[in-house]
């Protein structure tokens, strides 16, 4: 007996979407978009300038062109056809890069770097001896008594009793400063740097750290970043 042909299964029907143009499709050859792709570099290009700056002490200006520059490169790179906005979304990239650089430098490389300048002059760190041991009363046990047997006292020494009083106050500072090891200099130092900065306030310090210099770097950074990035756009 013959047997009996099996029944073909069923095709699956092709289903057409018509006004799916919201639907999310991938990027051509895989490439992010423009403006993540900015955001992707630039990120990590301002956190490095504020490890150079942590590191060294020092803030290196030209660092921030570079960052536009790697800002535009990527934009450019990552651009699935010409556009005449990718110099524009470079740019502005590149502006919020800088500006969260500088937020950084202010409150993360700042502190570290004003210490480390600090520490170079003895007569500052003296200084700074001096406010902690009046801050903690941590003089000689005798002169700490007279200080504080005089205090809210001024007019009870005469000017020559003051400038000794003064002149020894000094001379323990200088001397515990000396003698003092480099951990204890820089807590001592960092203490101080630190109610400094903090009396400043964020603006005040975020202008202070703001320079001549800062807006050609800036400029510079920023017209690359639009130029690098416009390439894609021909």
């Amino acid at each position: 007996m013959d047997e009996a042909p099996r029944p073909s299964s069923p095709r699956p029907s092709t289903v057409k979407v018509y006004g799916g143009g919201g639907a999310s499709r991938p990027s051509p050859s895989g490439k992010a978009s423009p403006v993540l792709a900015g955001v992707l570099v630039g990120i990590p290009a301002a956190i490095v300038w504020v490890l150079i700056v942590y590191f060294t002490g020092y803030e290196i200006g030209w660092v921030a062109w570079g960052v536009g520059a790697l800002i535009g490169f990527a934009v450019s790179k990552s651009a699935h056809e010409p556009d005449a906005s990718l110099g524009p979304t470079a740019a502005a990239l590149a502006v919020a890069s800088l500006i969260l650089a500088k937020v950084l430098i202010v409150e993360v490389a700042a502190p570290s770097a004003v210490t480390k300048e600090v520490l170079k002059n003895r007569e500052t760190v003296a200084a700074m001896f001096l406010i902690d041991m009046r801050l903690h009363k941590s003089f000689s046990p005798e002169l700490q008594a007279t200080i504080e047997q005089l205090d809210g006292r001024p007019g009870t020494l005469s000017d020559a009793q003051r400038f000794q009083l003064e002149q020894q106050v000094e001379s323990e500072a200088v001397a515990r400063a000396a003698d003092a090891t480099s951990a204890e200099r820089e807590r001592v130092v960092r203490a101080g740097v630190d109610k400094m900065l903090d009396a400043m306030g964020f603006f005040g310090r975020l202008k202070q750290a703001f320079s001549g210099w800062d807006l050609l770097w800036f400029g510079l950074a920023i017209s690359s970043a639009f130029k690098v990035a416009q390439r894609g756009s021909s």
